[in-house]
């Protein structure tokens, strides 16, 4: 069931803050590795680079179609840089884009799948159940908010975002489960002796067959998530590639290697 969670931890552009940068790792396989050296904010026309999260003002900004200030300096650029730069944000905001949405699927996935067990032993309309069920919803909500503060804006290179990821599974939601299957442990016994008894399908079997239906889909639900993560190493690539032209073409981006394939 933590497959899909540790998926998240790795896609979410923050899996280990470093001196030179966070360190970004795709997928548990590793599919594909890369640096992201600066802190980048990118909306659907724009993009601006700090060195980390706590400069006020950017270093360089890119405004579609021709606006670029680097270190203060607006530069002059011709059709082809233009049309460079428009792709290179492109690039990077559908890459925004895509870690968020592979985050909040790989948070969902391992949410449902921790307290799927006590829903088959509890009841579906359980106290407990719709307790914990209300309890999933919310830190999805609020993880989908942290990292989608400002809409179609993402903010790559956060350290923070996944700190927050750990912090609400491990402080929130795995405290909550124990304290309900705890709660409900008397009636799940008293479940199981009367089914024994009066010769009805034991809830243990039931709960052993409903797991392995639980599994099954957690594990198709992590395959896609990671069959994504591979499509996300393909747009890093894309992005590094780019760059490259771009460090070429307009020099003064040259100390702006955002992305380093590893």
């Amino acid at each position: 069931m933590w497959k899909p969670l540790a998926i998240s931890t790795l896609i979410a552009a923050s899996a280990s803050a470093q001196a030179g940068g966070v360190n970004l790792t795709v997928g548990d396989d590793q599919h594909c590795s890369a640096e992201l050296n600066h802190s980048v904010r990118v909306g659907p026309d724009f993009f601006e680079v700090r060195e980390d999260n706590g400069d006020n003002e950017p270093r360089l900004r890119y405004q579609s179609p021709a606006l670029l200030v680097v270190a203060g300096e607006t530069l002059e650029l011709d059709e082809q840089q233009q049309q460079l730069l428009r792709d290179y944000q492109l690039q990077l905001h559908g890459t925004g884009r895509e870690i968020l949405l592979i985050s909040l699927e790989a948070v969902d996935v391992a949410l449902n799948g921790m307290s799927a067990a006590l829903t088959v032993l509890a009841g579906k309309d359980h106290p407990d159940s719709i307790e914990l069920q209300e309890a999933s919803e919310d830190i999805l909500r609020r993880t989908e908010e942290r990292l989608n503060r400002e809409g179609e804006i993402y903010t790559l290179g956060d350290p923070e975002n996944d700190a927050f990821i750990e912090q609400v599974i491990e402080e929130e939601f795995e405290p909550k489960i124990e304290k309900l299957v705890m709660k409900s442990a008397g009636a799940i016994t008293w479940n199981a002796l009367k089914a024994a008894f009066t010769g009805g399908r034991s809830i243990e079997r039931d709960a052993e067959l409903a797991a392995e239906e639980i599994e099954k889909e957690v594990e198709q639900r992590a395959e896609s998530i990671e069959a994504r993560a591979e499509g996300l190493c393909q747009q890093l690539e894309a992005v590094n590639r780019i760059e490259s032209e771009l460090h070429q073409s307009i020099p003064a981006l040259a100390p702006y290697d955002i992305v380093t394939i590893k």
